[in-house]
């Protein structure tokens, strides 16, 4: 088994036993047996500030290695010493016998214990991996101009000369990033784009970039685009359309673009739609979450889910609950766990404070699985279902809508938000939006392939219809209303959000709103306006109207006219006075 490190840490209030890791399969079902909780903020596992812990972990690890001489110093003695400098040399003597020298400095972590690796340089950071060390990463993180990426799991450095130096003295290591200055103008001079054929699916082309921060810049905005390691290159789809847009991207520079496929090699049949690309790479980031023995239960969930057509977000979320029911199974297989089993991981779940809408999906997940995958549909399989919270959504008021709506001046950001909150649309629907769904003759909108697969008819809201053909005229969009950064592709729903955000920021309010309270708040101004509920259920494309009442519990027409009893005493004291 690998070697594990402990280290004193203060998490939610209260000091604890941190563990950490390289990632173990073998390791998390250990901690998880013996009661240790995962932090997310601090990436590791952790237990209470105790003896016990520490003899336990001590037990079950016999190579346990303490990162610092700080760590628990009252664990074996029990005697509270955390008044104590970090480096009094009772903390190391208390915590381990096998220190046996009074006079023990702390240790400077040496360069083979972090093993530092520098990757190769992406946009404008460097980037470099190293092994987990609290104090360091915590100094890095500190630094302005690095960050941690998630999805590299490595560190950004910003290609800056000052922001080299300070990392280089935080690492302990001199000249270890090169001299590869980030400049903005970085076109200067000229570089050439190579492309060639990719031997391992002919669907893909390799295209081969100039070490230019700009042109990696563009390549990586193609909502295609892959970066793939090995080969040292970008894959795009092997489709005409794709060799067009990239000469139209480079056109006007001095990169050259030189084509070394064969003949007949690009197909427009290559070119994926938005659908499958976007559920292609889901089922590859949900199969990376599990090794390699439970990666076919994985698949046979995957495959059945994209047989029934569902959508990549029911794909997330139905695998991402099976793939927790893995984990606390520590992998074994589905049809050996029983009914008891089952309902002790639900019930540990409630326990960590899960949410009741997590909850159900976590139910929803596992009896998929079961019934659909397994095909067991007669199997008497009943889950306890967590009680679910009723909470009311955020609403704006009329007033607090047209304070966002002014003080956006972009006319393109100031539509979307228009049109989100006078149609009643959700973000996916205003970015998935097409100029063919425009029926302005009607003065309706035709919302396409919606939540739960669904279309449905809603008001095109008089007073944009002008602005939109004008904006039409400005843009000069083939597709979609809202293209994004390149020609043919839709505007991305994350930019919607910050696009509110901002408009929230700029406006004042302290409301917490989102794109969605645009929709809220449509939904209960119909209501305050006397619009029957049944239209309004159809406006939003509610399967039930039990989900469309909760509206009523926020319209303030009349709750304004209902009288507290209180004020009423005291109106009628008043009156009392008065007569006297």
């Amino acid at each position: 088994m690998k070697s594990v490190r402990i280290e004193k840490i203060f998490h939610h209030g209260a000091y604890r036993i941190g563990v950490f890791f390289d990632k173990n399969f073998e390791i998390i079902a250990v901690l998880k047996r013996l009661g240790a909780t995962y932090s997310g903020s601090r990436r590791c596992w952790y237990l209470d500030y105790s003896k016990a812990s520490y003899h336990l972990l001590r037990s079950h690890f016999p190579d346990l290695v303490v990162v610092t001489e700080s760590s628990i110093p009252n664990m074996v003695t029990g005697v509270d010493n955390r008044d104590l400098s970090p480096i009094a040399s009772s903390s190391a003597l208390q915590l381990d016998s096998s220190l046996s020298n009074p006079e023990h400095k702390p240790t400077v972590i040496s360069l083979d214990k972090l093993k530092l690796q520098l990757l190769p340089s992406i946009g404008k950071y460097w980037v470099f991996k190293m092994h987990f060390h609290h104090e360091i990463s915590k100094q890095l993180l500190k630094t302005k101009g690095v960050y941690w990426n998630g999805n590299y799991k490595s560190y950004m450095v910003f290609r800056n000369e000052v922001v080299k130096h300070e990392v280089e003295k935080v690492l302990g290591v001199s000249e270890f990033f090169g001299t590869d200055y980030f400049v903005k103008d970085s076109f200067v001079g000229k570089g050439e784009i190579r492309i060639l054929p990719h031997l391992e699916d002919a669907a893909w082309m390799e295209v081969h970039v100039p070490k230019m921060v700009a042109v990696h810049e563009k390549l990586k905005r193609f909502s295609m685009a892959r970066y793939s390691k090995i080969k040292g290159c970008y894959l795009l789809p092997a489709a005409p359309v794709v060799m067009d847009s990239l000469h139209l991207q480079f056109e006007s520079s001095s990169i050259s673009i030189t084509s070394l496929l064969p003949k007949n090699y690009l197909d427009k049949r290559n070119l994926p739609n938005k659908k499958q690309l976007d559920l292609s790479k889901t089922k590859k980031s949900l199969l990376d979450l599990v090794p390699e023995q439970a990666q076919s239960y994985l698949s046979k969930m995957i495959d059945t889910l994209l047989a029934l057509n569902y959508s990549s977000s029911t794909l997330r979320t139905y695998c991402g609950a099976f793939i927790q029911f893995l984990r606390f199974f520590e992998f074994r297989n589905p049809e050996e766990v029983t009914k008891e089993e089952i309902i002790r991981f639900l019930g540990s779940l409630m326990e960590r404070g899960l949410s009741a809408t997590s909850g159900h999906s976590m139910v929803n997940g596992v009896q998929f699985y079961y019934q659909q995958v397994l095909g067991k549909v007669d199997y008497s399989f009943v889950l306890p279902r967590p009680k679910k919270e009723k909470k009311l959504p955020v609403v704006l008021t009329m007033e607090e809508c047209l304070q966002i709506f002014k003080v956006v001046d972009n006319p393109k950001h100031k539509l979307l938000l228009l049109i989100g909150y006078g149609a009643g649309l959700r973000v996916s629907e205003i970015v998935s939006l097409k100029w063919s769904d425009i029926l302005f003759e009607e003065h309706k909108i035709h919302v396409k392939n919606a939540k739960g697969k669904k279309d449905r008819m809603v008001m095109l809201p008089y007073s944009i219809v002008t602005s939109l053909q004008l904006y039409r005229e400005l843009y000069k969009g083939k597709h979609y209303v809202f293209e994004g950064q390149f020609a043919g592709e839709p505007y991305s729903t994350g930019s919607v959000q910050q696009v509110m955000r901002n408009a929230i920021k700029l406006s004042g309010l302290e409301k917490k709103a989102t794109v969605h309270t645009l929709r809220h708040s449509f939904a209960t101004h119909l209501l305050e306006n006397g619009t029957d509920i049944r239209y309004i259920q159809q406006f939003l494309g509610h399967s039930s109207i039990k989900t469309t009442t909760v509206y009523t519990h926020l319209t303030k027409t009349a709750v304004d006219r209902i009288q507290s009893p209180l004020d009423r005493m005291v109106d009628i004291k008043g009156k009392k006075k008065l007569e006297e």
